[in-house]
């Protein structure tokens, strides 16, 4: 029986406010490579265990630009969310299913979501990777996660936008749901209720 519902954040509770990526193009100055690059960098920021500001640093270095470390960071603040899905997240809850918001995210936007989105109002735990020191698709991500739910990992179900993740919670033992970009509340409580979960 399935009795916890782990989210990711990006891709399916939150998107970018519209403009943020052509934020960073500009701000590289439109140069070829700059934004793959930065984001590059920043994926190798999430466990916490690589300072971000050291290496947005060696990448404005790299492509002698004039902008600054804040500017960028600021940049990743530009976040939009999904209230459809969060009230998807609403209803787990009160089906009386355990709910943890999964998400891979380096520690000045983590900490920033922490402080200005409603997050803890909707999940029994929050699992950002630059606190458990761990990130997705490592599969002991979702073994730290799925401790903290005090339920086992086949009485899980892991929500995320890639492919590669699912893969990893399945090799974890949790089932899993790839939330595309032509997804939303309604398919995945459709997809929630194929996996027979209580609520839906």
């Amino acid at each position: 029986m399935i009795r916890a519902l782990l989210f990711d954040a990006d891709g399916v509770l939150q998107w970018p406010t519209a403009g943020a990526i052509e934020a960073f193009t500009r701000l590289g100055e439109d140069r070829p490579g700059f934004v793959k690059d930065l984001l590059a960098e920043e994926a190798t920021t999430m466990t916490g265990q690589v300072e971000l500001v050291e290496v947005l640093q060696t990448v404005i270095e790299r492509y002698r630009l004039t902008v600054s470390v804040e500017e960028l960071i600021q940049i990743w603040y530009r976040i939009e969310l999904r209230e459809p899905m969060l009230e998807v997240v609403a209803e787990a809850r009160a089906a009386g299913l355990k709910t943890a918001l999964a998400t891979n995210q380096q520690p000045y936007r983590g900490r920033w979501m922490q402080q200005n989105l409603p997050y803890a109002d909707y999940f029994d735990e929050l699992c950002y990777s630059f606190e458990l020191g761990v990130a997705k698709p490592d599969p002991a991500y979702f073994t730290q996660i799925v401790t903290r739910l005090g339920v086992a990992p086949e009485e899980a179900v892991m929500i995320d936008d890639l492919p590669e993740n699912i893969e990893a919670a399945r090799s974890a033992g949790l089932h899993g749901i790839v939330h595309t970009p032509a997804d939303d509340a309604v398919t995945i409580r459709r997809a929630l209720g194929q996996l027979d979960v209580p609520g839906f």
